[in-house]
């Protein structure tokens, strides 16, 4: 559903905004996710790390007086940040946007960010309590909403409905996500006292902080992608680059969520056992290769096709800058899945340092590839830091726990790895007129394959859920 809504409001955004109005969409939501790391300082995250095992315990205190230290420092921070964003609203404006001119853009991006801010901490409260139903529920109600409101806005308006269409989407997303968290949770048996909520407000804090350094150093470059995208090309490349992020994004969603609101939460419970969090980590990398390596593999053969149809044939630079990323993609989960665990098992500093390190090699592979390959170079940069990254936090997580791959798992990142390769080298070959047939055999054979696994192991696990005989009893 989510997958959907959101590729049919892209065809519908594009052709209305064209390449440059479309970037300035993007240009927006990049700067509210930015802006939102800061406001909310990680409280989000800090309370699925500190609260998971208190709300597996059905420990009410600790959890109340996490939630109320989580919207202690939500409220402490909001208010700055509207003073600096009235008062610097030009600057700012220069900086996110690559104009000066659009301070009145950014004077109502901050109730877009307000709300943002608030919803991620909601989800976060639902994520600790392992509510995954609910926040899958919300997931597909918040797709509808953040998709259909800048459609609805832009139908309505064309270019100027951008920023309300933004501002709606927040501010329904957030009325969704407090409907599920009341009918998931419903209101804590405990009322913390104001000095517990303190201590876990310095508690948030303390784990915030070092956090939001580390978010800001890596995922955080990728959030700010396209105002960097801005300053090194122009508004165009910026709409390309967004075209093609966004089919990036869309179509292993379900797995973006799956990492954070089950993995994450199930790594964290392991954390102080070693040989179980190798047992997790090979098992959701297993599970990712599985299911992400055919769809890559299938949307790799069809980005020619795929593009026009979703946006128009104004976007056709968008295919080069997908297709590397699609590759890159394959690195980027397996990465995931250890970078998750570091930040369950490691210190904070340690975190900080794997981030910085993949923001140093996203920002100095993306100006060497842009300046050596021009848009393309977007993709191609991705692929390399991708790629770094995975090496590094590979090296890092070795050190604290006995960290090896599977046999398996080996096989089936060198065999999808392989097989995206040799789809992209058809291109300069004689056999480039038969890419896209040579494409889908190789990613109906890789589909077949993980499906016939995925099919016998869920019969098995039906067969041991079932309810036993009483002959078998």
């Amino acid at each position: 559903m989510s997958i959907v809504v959101g590729l049919v409001s892209s065809r519908i955004l594009a052709s209305i905004l064209h390449p440059a109005g479309y970037g300035f969409y993007g240009l927006l939501q990049s700067f509210v996710l930015v802006a939102s790391m800061f406001v909310g300082m990680g409280v989000a995250t800090g309370v699925v790390r500190m609260g998971a095992s208190a709300a597996k315990e059905n420990n009410h205190a600790r959890m109340a007086a996490l939630c109320g230290g989580a919207w202690l420092v939500v409220g402490a921070l909001g208010f700055p940040v509207l003073i600096i964003m009235a008062v610097f609203r030009r600057e700012l404006s220069e900086w996110a946007l690559g104009s000066p001119d659009h301070g009145g853009a950014l004077a109502v991006m901050v109730f877009a960010l307000l709300f943002t801010v608030s919803l991620n901490v909601q989800n976060g409260i639902l994520n600790a309590w392992h509510r995954v139903g609910a926040l899958a529920k919300y997931g597909m109600v918040n797709a509808c909403f953040n998709s259909g409101a800048p459609v609805l806005c832009v139908l309505l308006w064309k270019d100027k409905g951008v920023v309300p269409g933004v501002l709606l989407g927040s501010v329904l997303g957030w009325m969704a996500s407090r409907y599920f968290l009341h009918s998931a949770v419903g209101k804590s048996p405990v009322t913390p006292s104001w000095n517990e909520k303190l201590a876990a407000a310095k508690e948030l804090v303390s784990f915030g902080i070092p956090y939001v350094a580390s978010y800001t150093a890596g995922q955080g470059v990728t959030l700010a992608m396209p105002m960097v995208v801005v300053h090194l090309l122009d508004a165009e490349g910026v709409g390309y680059y967004k075209a093609a992020s966004a089919i990036a994004v869309s179509y292993l969603s379900f797995l973006v969520t799956a990492m954070t609101q089950d993995y994450y939460p199930r790594i964290s419970g392991v954390r102080e056992q070693p040989r179980a969090m190798v047992s997790l980590i090979n098992e959701q990398t297993r599970l990712i290769m599985l299911l992400a390596a055919p769809v890559i593999l299938f949307t790799l053969a069809l980005v020619p096709i795929i593009v026009p149809i979703l946006y128009s044939r104004s976007f056709m630079p968008t295919v080069g800058i997908l297709e590397w990323q699609l590759i890159g993609d394959l690195f980027k989960f397996s990465s995931w899945t250890i970078s998750y665990a570091i930040l369950a098992r490691c210190k904070p500093s340690t975190y900080l340092m794997t981030e910085s390190f993949n923001g140093i090699v996203t920002l100095s592979c993306t100006w060497i590839a842009v300046h050596q390959f021009g848009l393309e170079g977007l993709g191609i940069g991705f692929i390399a830091s991708t790629l770094l990254y995975l090496t590094f936090v590979w090296a890092v997580l070795r050190r604290e726990i006995p960290l090896k791959w599977s046999r398996q798992n080996k096989q089936l990142l060198i065999a999808a790895v392989g097989a995206a390769a040799i789809v992209r080298a058809i291109h300069f070959t004689a056999l480039g007129p038969y890419r896209m047939v040579i494409a889908l055999v190789l990613a109906c054979t890789f589909g077949v394959y993980s499906g016939r696994i995925l099919w016998h192991e869920f019969k098995s696990e039906r067969a041991n859920s079932s309810p036993q005989t009483p002959a078998a009893a």
